[in-house]
């Protein structure tokens, strides 16, 4: 009985841990910095073509759109489509956090389940299955990363200014 009941705990804890994030690391995150330095030193700029989503490059950053149309990635256009809810707009969430650092909030646990708790994605109200994909695309102490569930995506752009985050909906897929 014993057993039986250790297995059906490891089984639930097994289960429960991706629903809520993985911790994140270094490899996590993509840092806006480093894929334009990346991308001006490569001597074959179109073999980083799918190397990383470069809309979400484009959304922390579009200044260096013309070397990145040089990739030839093929969605560049997309990021205007999602450039509009960068804006404050009644779809914007906020909270007041301690953290000072943007990757210190996609690093907390607590903070992450906070974050889906507040964004309940637009396409499905079943939170328990909605995870973060990573990586999350990271400038400064903006970023811009992505929720998901069985059927359904959804894009948000979030930035930390003086212990306040705040998140909007850039958009959605639902399958």
């Amino acid at each position: 009985m014993k057993k039986y009941l250790l297995f059906i705990l490891i089984t639930l804890i097994t289960f429960h841990l991706p629903i809520f994030g993985q911790p994140l690391n270094k490899s996590n995150f993509v840092i806006y910095e480093e894929v334009i330095n990346e991308l001006k030193s490569a001597k074959n700029i179109s073999q980083l073509e799918n190397k990383y989503d470069y809309v979400f490059i484009l959304l922390l950053d579009s200044t260096n759109i013309d070397l990145i149309i040089k990739t030839g990635y093929p969605h560049i256009d997309e990021f205007r489509d999602y450039a509009a809810g960068l804006a404050l707009s009644k779809q914007t969430i906020e909270f007041v956090t301690e953290k000072q650092d943007i990757k210190e909030i996609f690093n907390d646990e607590n903070l992450l389940k906070r974050i889906l708790a507040c964004t309940k994605t637009n396409n499905s109200y079943d939170i328990p299955m909605t995870k973060f994909d990573y990586p999350v695309y990271i400038k400064g102490n903006t970023a811009v990363f992505e929720t998901s569930g069985p059927t359904w995506t959804d894009t948000y752009y979030a930035k930390l200014e003086k212990g306040i985050l705040q998140i909007n909906w850039l958009g959605g897929i639902i399958e």
